[in-house]
Protein backbone atom coordinates (compact mmCIF):
# COMPACT_ATOMS: atom_id res chain seq x y z
CA UNK A 1 0.00 0.00 0.00
CA UNK A 2 1.99 2.74 1.06
CA UNK A 3 6.03 2.10 1.41
CA UNK A 4 6.56 3.72 4.95
CA UNK A 5 4.25 2.98 7.92
CA UNK A 6 1.66 5.77 9.36
CA UNK A 7 1.95 4.04 12.64
CA UNK A 8 4.94 4.39 15.13
CA UNK A 9 4.07 0.93 16.65
CA UNK A 10 4.38 -2.37 14.53
CA UNK A 11 1.83 -4.76 14.75
CA UNK A 12 4.46 -7.17 15.85
CA UNK A 13 5.59 -5.02 18.91
CA UNK A 14 1.95 -5.18 20.26
CA UNK A 15 0.56 -8.67 18.92
CA UNK A 16 2.69 -12.12 19.67
CA UNK A 17 3.75 -13.77 16.55
CA UNK A 18 3.04 -17.11 18.53
CA UNK A 19 -0.31 -16.14 18.99
CA UNK A 20 -2.79 -18.81 17.60
CA UNK A 21 -5.68 -16.62 17.40
CA UNK A 22 -7.21 -16.05 13.66
CA UNK A 23 -6.07 -12.43 12.48
CA UNK A 24 -9.86 -12.51 11.03
CA UNK A 25 -11.41 -12.76 15.44
CA UNK A 26 -9.56 -9.34 16.38
CA UNK A 27 -8.49 -6.10 15.58
CA UNK A 28 -5.38 -4.14 16.68
CA UNK A 29 -6.28 -0.28 17.00
CA UNK A 30 -2.73 1.73 16.27
CA UNK A 31 -2.07 5.99 17.61
CA UNK A 32 -1.73 7.39 14.48
CA UNK A 33 1.60 9.03 13.63
CA UNK A 34 1.90 10.21 10.30
CA UNK A 35 5.73 10.12 9.29
CA UNK A 36 7.46 12.90 7.00
CA UNK A 37 7.35 10.50 3.96
CA UNK A 38 4.74 7.88 2.89
CA UNK A 39 5.80 6.95 -0.89
CA UNK A 40 9.24 7.78 -2.66
CA UNK A 41 8.65 9.51 -5.56
CA UNK A 42 8.18 7.40 -9.46
CA UNK A 43 8.80 9.54 -11.81
CA UNK A 44 5.45 10.49 -12.33
CA UNK A 45 4.10 14.35 -12.27
CA UNK A 46 3.89 15.79 -8.32
CA UNK A 47 1.49 17.93 -7.14
CA UNK A 48 0.43 19.86 -4.05
CA UNK A 49 -2.52 20.17 -2.01
CA UNK A 50 -3.39 21.16 1.25
CA UNK A 51 -5.40 19.32 3.95
CA UNK A 52 -8.13 21.68 5.95
CA UNK A 53 -10.07 21.63 9.03
CA UNK A 54 -11.47 24.33 11.12
CA UNK A 55 -13.27 24.45 14.35
CA UNK A 56 -16.34 26.50 14.63
CA UNK A 57 -18.84 28.47 17.45
CA UNK A 58 -21.56 26.44 15.93
CA UNK A 59 -22.76 24.89 12.95
CA UNK A 60 -24.71 27.85 11.19
CA UNK A 61 -22.75 29.37 7.86
CA UNK A 62 -24.83 32.87 8.29
CA UNK A 63 -23.78 33.68 12.29
CA UNK A 64 -21.05 31.25 13.17
CA UNK A 65 -17.22 31.69 12.79
CA UNK A 66 -14.14 30.30 12.59
CA UNK A 67 -12.02 29.59 15.86
CA UNK A 68 -9.50 27.42 15.05
CA UNK A 69 -8.14 26.46 11.46
CA UNK A 70 -5.32 24.11 10.61
CA UNK A 71 -3.43 23.61 7.44
CA UNK A 72 -1.66 20.46 6.15
CA UNK A 73 0.49 20.52 3.02
CA UNK A 74 1.18 17.87 1.21
CA UNK A 75 2.64 16.25 -1.79
CA UNK A 76 1.10 13.55 -4.27
CA UNK A 77 1.80 11.58 -7.52
CA UNK A 78 -0.44 12.52 -10.20
CA UNK A 79 -1.18 9.54 -11.99
CA UNK A 80 -1.61 7.08 -8.97
CA UNK A 81 -2.75 9.09 -5.93
CA UNK A 82 -0.22 7.99 -3.96
CA UNK A 83 0.45 10.36 -0.98
CA UNK A 84 4.48 11.24 -1.06
CA UNK A 85 5.56 14.11 1.48
CA UNK A 86 3.68 15.61 4.24
CA UNK A 87 5.20 19.07 5.07
CA UNK A 88 5.17 19.22 8.51
CA UNK A 89 7.38 21.68 9.27
CA UNK A 90 4.85 24.59 7.10
CA UNK A 91 1.46 22.67 9.15
CA UNK A 92 -0.18 25.82 10.86
CA UNK A 93 -3.00 25.85 13.31
CA UNK A 94 -3.83 28.57 14.77
CA UNK A 95 -6.68 30.17 17.05
CA UNK A 96 -8.86 33.72 16.48
CA UNK A 97 -11.86 35.19 18.66
CA UNK A 98 -15.04 35.21 17.66
CA UNK A 99 -17.35 37.77 17.97
CA UNK A 100 -20.12 35.59 18.43
CA UNK A 101 -20.14 33.19 21.75
CA UNK A 102 -18.79 29.43 21.56
CA UNK A 103 -22.01 27.58 21.50
CA UNK A 104 -22.64 24.91 23.88
CA UNK A 105 -22.44 22.01 21.92
CA UNK A 106 -19.23 23.38 20.09
CA UNK A 107 -17.46 24.14 23.10
CA UNK A 108 -17.76 20.45 24.63
CA UNK A 109 -17.28 18.95 21.03
CA UNK A 110 -13.68 21.05 20.32
CA UNK A 111 -12.98 21.64 23.77
CA UNK A 112 -11.95 25.09 23.17
CA UNK A 113 -13.40 27.98 25.64
CA UNK A 114 -14.05 31.55 25.13
CA UNK A 115 -10.70 32.09 27.45
CA UNK A 116 -8.89 29.83 24.91
CA UNK A 117 -9.48 32.04 21.78
CA UNK A 118 -9.39 35.34 23.70
CA UNK A 119 -6.86 37.87 21.94
CA UNK A 120 -6.32 35.12 19.36
CA UNK A 121 -6.10 35.93 15.74
CA UNK A 122 -4.94 34.14 12.46
CA UNK A 123 -2.65 36.27 10.67
CA UNK A 124 -3.37 36.08 7.02
CA UNK A 125 -0.15 36.03 5.37
CA UNK A 126 0.29 33.05 6.62
CA UNK A 127 -3.01 31.57 5.67
CA UNK A 128 -2.38 33.29 1.76
CA UNK A 129 1.14 31.92 1.33
CA UNK A 130 -0.04 28.05 2.30
CA UNK A 131 -3.21 28.47 0.15
CA UNK A 132 -0.74 29.79 -3.06
CA UNK A 133 1.21 26.71 -3.07
CA UNK A 134 -1.35 24.32 -3.22
CA UNK A 135 -3.11 23.40 -6.52
CA UNK A 136 -6.08 21.44 -4.55
CA UNK A 137 -7.28 22.03 -0.90
CA UNK A 138 -9.19 18.65 0.63
CA UNK A 139 -11.16 18.80 3.84
CA UNK A 140 -13.69 16.15 5.28
CA UNK A 141 -17.29 17.76 4.40
CA UNK A 142 -15.99 20.50 2.41
CA UNK A 143 -19.45 21.83 2.37
CA UNK A 144 -18.84 22.99 5.62
CA UNK A 145 -15.25 23.98 6.02
CA UNK A 146 -15.25 25.97 2.65
CA UNK A 147 -18.18 28.18 3.33
CA UNK A 148 -16.82 28.97 7.17
CA UNK A 149 -13.41 29.61 5.87
CA UNK A 150 -13.90 31.90 2.97
CA UNK A 151 -16.37 34.22 5.42
CA UNK A 152 -12.18 35.33 6.78
CA UNK A 153 -10.05 34.60 4.53
CA UNK A 154 -11.35 35.41 0.48
CA UNK A 155 -7.80 33.23 -0.84
CA UNK A 156 -9.79 30.13 -0.21
CA UNK A 157 -12.64 30.88 -3.16
CA UNK A 158 -9.54 31.35 -5.48
CA UNK A 159 -8.31 27.61 -5.40
CA UNK A 160 -10.25 24.29 -6.63
CA UNK A 161 -11.66 22.63 -3.62
CA UNK A 162 -12.30 18.55 -3.19
CA UNK A 163 -13.33 16.37 0.18
CA UNK A 164 -12.66 13.25 1.09
CA UNK A 165 -16.59 12.67 3.26
CA UNK A 166 -18.39 13.27 -0.35
CA UNK A 167 -15.93 11.78 -2.99
CA UNK A 168 -16.26 8.05 -1.98
CA UNK A 169 -19.89 5.88 -1.24
CA UNK A 170 -18.87 5.17 2.19
CA UNK A 171 -21.85 2.26 2.28
CA UNK A 172 -20.83 0.80 -1.16
CA UNK A 173 -17.37 0.42 0.03
CA UNK A 174 -18.79 -1.45 3.27
CA UNK A 175 -18.83 1.58 5.79
CA UNK A 176 -21.75 2.74 7.63
CA UNK A 177 -20.56 5.94 8.29
CA UNK A 178 -18.88 8.79 6.86
CA UNK A 179 -17.77 10.06 10.12
CA UNK A 180 -13.80 10.30 10.23
CA UNK A 181 -12.91 9.47 13.51
CA UNK A 182 -14.89 5.72 12.45
CA UNK A 183 -13.51 5.63 8.90
CA UNK A 184 -9.87 5.76 10.82
CA UNK A 185 -11.12 2.89 13.10
CA UNK A 186 -12.39 1.02 10.22
CA UNK A 187 -8.45 1.43 8.66
CA UNK A 188 -6.91 0.66 12.40
CA UNK A 189 -6.20 4.00 13.77
CA UNK A 190 -6.96 6.60 16.70
CA UNK A 191 -6.58 9.54 17.37
CA UNK A 192 -7.26 12.66 19.40
CA UNK A 193 -10.12 13.90 16.99
CA UNK A 194 -11.91 17.68 16.80
CA UNK A 195 -9.00 19.63 17.53
CA UNK A 196 -8.29 21.45 13.82
CA UNK A 197 -4.67 19.65 13.26
CA UNK A 198 -5.06 16.30 14.68
CA UNK A 199 -8.31 16.61 11.83
CA UNK A 200 -6.14 17.10 9.21
CA UNK A 201 -3.77 14.36 9.88
CA UNK A 202 -6.49 11.92 10.14
CA UNK A 203 -7.68 13.36 6.58
CA UNK A 204 -4.09 12.73 5.20
CA UNK A 205 -4.06 9.22 6.15
CA UNK A 206 -7.25 8.11 4.95
CA UNK A 207 -6.58 9.96 1.57
CA UNK A 208 -3.28 7.59 1.54
CA UNK A 209 -5.47 4.30 1.99
CA UNK A 210 -7.05 2.17 -0.48
CA UNK A 211 -10.53 1.63 -0.72
CA UNK A 212 -11.66 -1.85 0.03
CA UNK A 213 -14.46 -2.72 -2.42
CA UNK A 214 -13.41 -0.65 -5.60
CA UNK A 215 -9.22 -0.70 -5.16
CA UNK A 216 -9.29 3.26 -5.49
CA UNK A 217 -6.59 5.14 -3.72
CA UNK A 218 -8.81 7.35 -2.06
CA UNK A 219 -6.76 10.44 -2.97
CA UNK A 220 -7.54 9.79 -6.49
CA UNK A 221 -11.05 9.23 -5.92
CA UNK A 222 -11.30 12.63 -4.51
CA UNK A 223 -9.11 14.30 -7.28
CA UNK A 224 -11.87 12.51 -10.03
CA UNK A 225 -14.71 14.24 -7.67
CA UNK A 226 -13.38 17.34 -7.81
CA UNK A 227 -12.48 17.89 -11.47
CA UNK A 228 -15.86 16.28 -12.62
CA UNK A 229 -17.66 18.39 -14.78
CA UNK A 230 -21.42 18.66 -12.80
CA UNK A 231 -24.58 20.96 -12.89
CA UNK A 232 -26.78 22.66 -10.57
CA UNK A 233 -30.29 22.07 -11.24
CA UNK A 234 -33.07 24.44 -10.12
CA UNK A 235 -36.69 23.45 -9.73
CA UNK A 236 -37.94 27.05 -9.43
CA UNK A 237 -41.52 27.29 -9.11
CA UNK A 238 -42.17 23.82 -8.65
CA UNK A 239 -45.66 23.04 -7.23
CA UNK A 240 -46.03 22.25 -3.47
CA UNK A 241 -48.04 19.17 -4.03
CA UNK A 242 -44.31 17.56 -5.31
CA UNK A 243 -42.40 18.49 -2.99
CA UNK A 244 -42.28 14.74 -1.38
CA UNK A 245 -41.48 13.46 -4.87
CA UNK A 246 -38.48 15.80 -5.23
CA UNK A 247 -37.37 14.97 -1.75
CA UNK A 248 -37.44 11.78 -2.59
CA UNK A 249 -35.32 11.70 -6.13
CA UNK A 250 -32.51 14.30 -3.98
CA UNK A 251 -33.52 17.58 -3.87
CA UNK A 252 -32.88 19.66 -1.13
CA UNK A 253 -34.55 23.23 -0.30
CA UNK A 254 -32.83 26.85 -0.27
CA UNK A 255 -34.69 28.77 2.14
CA UNK A 256 -36.55 32.07 1.30
CA UNK A 257 -33.71 34.29 2.98
CA UNK A 258 -31.04 33.07 1.19
CA UNK A 259 -29.82 34.60 -2.44
CA UNK A 260 -31.48 32.70 -4.99
CA UNK A 261 -33.65 30.91 -2.63
CA UNK A 262 -37.30 29.46 -1.81
CA UNK A 263 -36.05 26.74 -4.70
CA UNK A 264 -35.74 22.82 -4.90
CA UNK A 265 -32.33 22.21 -6.12
CA UNK A 266 -29.68 19.20 -6.90
CA UNK A 267 -26.48 18.54 -8.45
CA UNK A 268 -26.19 16.52 -11.53
CA UNK A 269 -23.93 15.55 -14.06
CA UNK A 270 -26.46 14.70 -16.50
CA UNK A 271 -28.31 17.75 -16.77
CA UNK A 272 -30.25 16.34 -19.57
CA UNK A 273 -31.84 14.00 -18.58
CA UNK A 274 -32.91 15.54 -15.19
CA UNK A 275 -34.54 19.04 -16.77
CA UNK A 276 -36.45 15.63 -18.85
CA UNK A 277 -37.19 13.95 -15.61
CA UNK A 278 -38.74 17.35 -14.37
CA UNK A 279 -40.79 18.55 -17.14
CA UNK A 280 -42.28 14.98 -16.99
CA UNK A 281 -42.85 14.86 -13.25
CA UNK A 282 -42.85 18.05 -11.57
CA UNK A 283 -43.74 20.44 -14.27
CA UNK A 284 -46.18 18.07 -16.65
CA UNK A 285 -45.14 19.37 -19.75
CA UNK A 286 -42.48 22.56 -20.82
CA UNK A 287 -40.44 24.81 -18.37
CA UNK A 288 -37.24 26.84 -18.08
CA UNK A 289 -35.31 24.97 -15.43
CA UNK A 290 -31.91 27.32 -14.84
CA UNK A 291 -28.72 25.41 -14.78
CA UNK A 292 -25.54 26.36 -13.79
CA UNK A 293 -21.86 24.57 -13.79
CA UNK A 294 -20.52 23.38 -11.01
CA UNK A 295 -16.58 23.16 -10.61
CA UNK A 296 -13.89 22.88 -8.37
CA UNK A 297 -13.80 25.98 -8.09
CA UNK A 298 -16.96 27.04 -6.81
CA UNK A 299 -17.87 23.60 -5.97
CA UNK A 300 -19.08 23.97 -1.65
CA UNK A 301 -19.19 27.27 -1.87
CA UNK A 302 -21.60 29.80 -1.74
CA UNK A 303 -20.49 31.70 -4.48
CA UNK A 304 -21.74 29.28 -6.91
CA UNK A 305 -25.19 30.90 -6.31
CA UNK A 306 -23.72 34.51 -5.97
CA UNK A 307 -22.82 33.10 -9.91
CA UNK A 308 -25.92 32.62 -11.02
CA UNK A 309 -27.26 34.44 -14.54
Amino acid sequence: MNEYSHFSVAVEDVVSPETVVQNTDWRLLRRLALPRRLNNPGGGTVKHALVLDVETTGLSHDIDEVIQLAMLPFTYELDTGRILEIDHGRAFEGLREPRVPISDEAGLVTGLTKEMVAGKTIDPEMVDMLVADADLIIAHNASFDRGMVEKHWSCFGEKPWGCTLSSVDWLREGFSAGKLDYLGMQFGWFYDAHRALADCEACLALLAQELPQSGHRIMSAVRDAAMKEEYLIRAVDAPYDERLKLKERGYRWRPAELPLGKVWWTITSNPTAEIDWLRAEIYGGDANVPTHKVTALNRFSERLWEAQP
